[in-house]
């Protein structure tokens, strides 16, 4: 084992690198929601559940964070579904911001809000994915999540248009096929590990 293994393996199951995430995650989430405040505003509140998409994201997994610490078993249907949710949010929303800023930083120039989110959503990409790695939804909880990103897309880019501010208005169409296309990648990643881990305990 490498010493990058042994460290990731260690922020997946050390209890003191999860209440480390849970503090970052609840602060990250609490500085999200009031970035998306002025477009919560005009929003029908029966919609808000839908609009704050990595801030929800970061809470999902605080949530499960905050639960794992009280001693919930993670195996259970409960976690498995808000795990399966929150770890496949982080993965897709994570890489969306860091694929939609930069791409549009190379087009019309870099700001510094370009550059922190984007890093900082990177992060949210890895502990989406680390999580998953060590704590596999079954196939189920995998299934619905997939499920879930699916009707976000349609929500926030078909219906009810409550996809993130973006930079610029005239990036759409690739905000739109980068969401959709990473709610497929990760969506599926997660169901079919889950599916593959299946298989090796019925083998």
């Amino acid at each position: 084992m490498t010493w990058l293994q042994g460290f990731l393996r260690s922020v997946a199951h050390d209890r003191r690198w999860w209440w480390a995430l849970l503090v970052i995650n609840f602060l990250g989430s609490l500085y999200g929601f009031y970035w998306y405040w002025p477009q919560l505003s005009q929003t029908p509140p029966a919609r808000w559940f839908i609009v704050p998409d990595s801030p929800g994201a970061t809470f999902l997994f605080a949530i499960w964070l905050g639960l794992l610490l009280a001693g919930v078993d993670w195996r259970s249907p409960g976690m498995q579904l808000l795990g399966a949710v929150a770890f496949v949010s982080n993965m897709k929303y994570g890489l969306w911001t860091a694929t939609v800023l930069p791409q549009a930083g190379m087009k019309y120039g870099w700001e510094f809000d370009f550059v922190h989110l984007s890093l900082s959503h990177l992060g949210m990409w890895v502990q989406g994915f680390l999580f998953a790695r060590h704590y596999r939804p079954g196939p189920a909880a995998a299934a619905v999540a997939l499920a879930w990103m699916v009707v976000q897309d349609t929500m926030d880019y078909r219906l009810w248009m409550t996809h993130p501010t973006l930079p610029y208005q005239a990036e759409f169409a690739f905000a739109r096929g980068a969401a959709v296309a990473l709610s497929l990648i990760w969506g599926l990643f997660l169901l079919g590990q889950s599916l593959s881990s299946r298989r090796h305990v019925h083998g």
